[in-house]
């Protein structure tokens, strides 16, 4: 496997795994989750061109978010090619805000289909709530994707009717995650994604999906680098 492309991941830290091996080629999304670390996640993408960075404002960052957050991250936005999020809406627990998850989602949706750029979006017990939002709003055309999805088949689909891209992340390598297994089983060639979340190894998220698909390591390796210079060809060029 020469090309590895992880759709999803962040800033790195002390305990991060290491890159990919000498001669491979490793595109790599790293997202920014607020304020505190866009900036971070911009000067490290410019360290290394493998990296397509994303700014945004995660849902359980909307509580302590500056009240100029939005016009920030625009400015943030419109002066480099950074893609939006990691965003979107966590209803897991019951104290969270959801109205106001719902507001900042929004306006990121809103960005990224200003600006076209393509989106990173976090979703958590709120895949009612994601599509409705998604139908009022439109999916962004230069591209979405759900990270470490887990959701139902029945949402994969309605998903991928829309456009969304599906990435599955090292979850797939624990054996009681029965659903997130059939969900990936579920979801199309041509929208399907596989992603570190920051800590798992993407070689044995790409062999372990690839075992549950029927297909070989390098095949899906191959198919998801394809897919990913799709869902991210505004961040590519």
């Amino acid at each position: 496997m020469h090309a590895l492309f992880d759709a999803h991941s962040h800033l790195p830290t002390a305990e991060a795994l290491p890159s990919a091996e000498p001669g491979h080629s490793r595109h790599r999304v790293v997202c920014g989750t607020c304020e505190a670390d866009w900036e971070a996640v911009l000067a490290h993408a410019a360290s290394d061109g493998q990296i397509l960075p994303m700014l945004g404002l995660h849902p359980w960052q909307v509580a302590e978010a500056s009240p100029d957050w939005a016009s920030r991250l625009e400015s943030l936005l419109r002066g480099s090619r950074t893609g939006v999020g990691e965003c979107g809406l966590d209803f897991a627990r019951k104290d969270e805000d959801w109205a106001a998850q719902t507001s900042a989602f929004r306006v990121q949706l809103r960005l990224a289909h200003a600006l076209r750029r393509p989106v990173a979006i976090h979703v958590v017990r709120a895949w009612g709530p994601l599509l409705d939002l998604l139908r009022e709003e439109g999916v962004p055309p230069a591209g979405a994707l759900v990270h470490a999805y887990g959701g139902s088949p029945e949402t994969a689909d309605a998903l991928q009717s829309m456009g969304v891209f599906l990435s599955f992340s090292g979850a797939l390598l624990k054996p009681d995650r029965l659903k997130a297994r059939e969900s990936l089983r579920a979801v199309d060639d041509g929208h399907l994604l596989l992603e570190t979340d920051g800590t798992a190894d993407l070689v044995r998220v790409i062999e372990m999906a690839a075992s549950l698909r029927g297909v070989t390591a390098e095949d899906l390796a191959a198919r998801t680098w394809e897919n990913g210079q799709r869902c991210f060809k505004e961040l590519m060029a």
